[in-house]
């Protein structure tokens, strides 16, 4: 159940609106595809695999294997990091407005894309990325872990804010969605649904949960603005930590659901 979760729970801080790669080894070209990838031993156990199409030599790729090594070591100060393998390839099946794309398989591995051909990319965002993509791969190893609306929302505002405090920076805009009176509506709204325990990720939950709140919204009768999970996700453990100032996201990355939405008065659950 959670290596189906973490498939899908996208992002580079991100919203999922980039596709998973089929397979990080796989190139069109027949004879590509005897070239073996290169892998990068990293600290902690942790591995750096690169697509056969990219250039070690060149400048750009040096920049962003030096800025992975010299990230690595901050996030694994802060939380469990290690024997995790990090795909990293270049591809167009990237976030358009940011020409990167990535998602947690599991604990162990993350599948990154970028592509600097396009306009937005920046190598900064693989870092930050990263960042993100880590607090999610250490975060499903929690024992007890269940699959909730709730558990999303918190994982995604977690990743964000652990990103800001390793790397300091904006919030993301996409946990920016609402409006201060829209975020009081939808943590009303969405408290009867958040707790609702799914024993598998199934076209149900997908379809009638996860694909509206989290990420592309819902038109019609009973809307959602995109990103509304997000957002909401944000609001959640920024409370908690405005409650705790003693607390980081890095410090939360086993703390349960229930503890860390107990600051946030709307989607409290009375005994």
């Amino acid at each position: 159940m959670k290596k189906r979760f973490y498939v899908l729970i996208q992002i580079l801080f991100l919203l999922v609106l980039c596709t998973r790669f089929d397979n990080v080894m796989h190139c069109q070209n027949s004879k590509q595809d005897m070239i073996s990838p290169k892998i990068i031993e990293l600290d902690q156990g942790c591995k750096l695999v690169l697509d056969t199409k990219i250039d070690t030599t060149d400048s750009l790729s040096i920049e962003i294997i030096t800025r992975i090594r010299d990230i690595m070591p901050r996030i694994q100060k802060l939380i469990p990091a290690d024997s995790v393998t990090i795909n990293l390839s270049i591809s167009r099946e990237v976030i358009p407005y940011l020409g990167v794309g990535a998602n947690t398989t599991g604990y162990h591995t993350i599948l990154f894309n970028f592509d600097p051909q396009n306009p937005n990319f920046k190598v900064e965002l693989i870092p930050r990325g990263l960042v993100h993509e880590f607090l999610h791969a250490s975060r499903f190893r929690m024992p007890q872990w269940q699959l909730t609306l709730l558990e999303c929302m918190i994982a995604e505002g977690l990743a964000d804010h652990f990103m800001i405090e390793l790397l300091d920076g904006e919030q993301p805009q996409w946990d920016r969605a609402l409006t201060e009176k829209e975020i009081q509506q939808y943590l009303i709204k969405i408290k009867p649904l958040s707790r609702i325990k799914h024993e598998s990720w199934n076209a149900e939950f997908n379809e009638k949960y996860f694909n509206p709140w989290m990420l592309f919204g819902r038109a019609g009768d009973d809307p959602i603005p995109r990103c509304t999970g997000y957002t909401l996700g944000w609001r959640i453990v920024e409370n908690y930590l405005k409650a705790h100032p003693e607390a980081r996201a890095s410090s939360l990355v086993f703390a349960p659901a229930e503890v860390i939405v107990g600051s946030t008065p709307e989607l409290i659950v009375s005994k």
